[in-house]
């Protein structure tokens, strides 16, 4: 064989094999700019529905599932999420006396509403008696 022949075929597959790896690399980096747009800012009301009306609730808690990264309402009952949001993440809206709540972030997640409604649960205290306490431990 000719060694030009054989340096040509070399050079052949080596631009060719460049090619391909040129091809993956500008692939992967417009993947990388899609998934990156995919990150949204949410911001939103958080209101309270209980039996008699409807409120917005100052002081309630937006975490995000399995992270301690959260934020709360402001009197107004507005609040924005501190970091963006991957789509798929799960939100979860919380307050004293109203069912959590968890929220999966879409693309149309921008500008939340979102109402708690109130718990049936009783908060249990002290039974309402007029007889005095007296333990029944044998005194020592």
């Amino acid at each position: 064989m000719n060694l030009n022949y054989i340096i040509m075929k070399t050079l052949l597959n080596i631009k060719k094999s460049t090619f391909v790896i040129g091809s993956f690399l500008v692939l992967f980096f417009c993947f990388s700019l899609s998934a990156n747009a995919q990150e949204i800012k949410v911001k939103g009301i958080v209101k309270g529905k209980s039996i008699e009306k409807t409120e917005l609730l100052n002081g309630a808690n937006i975490f995000l599932k399995g992270t301690k990264i959260g934020t709360t309402t402001n009197k107004k009952g507005e609040f924005s999420f501190p970091q963006k949001l991957k789509i798929g993440d799960i939100l979860v809206f919380s307050y004293l006396g109203f069912v959590k709540k968890r929220v999966k972030i879409t693309s149309n997640s921008n500008n939340l509403v979102i109402v708690l409604n109130e718990d049936d649960n009783q908060m249990l205290g002290a039974l309402n008696s007029n007889k005095r306490y007296v333990s029944k431990q044998p005194k020592q």
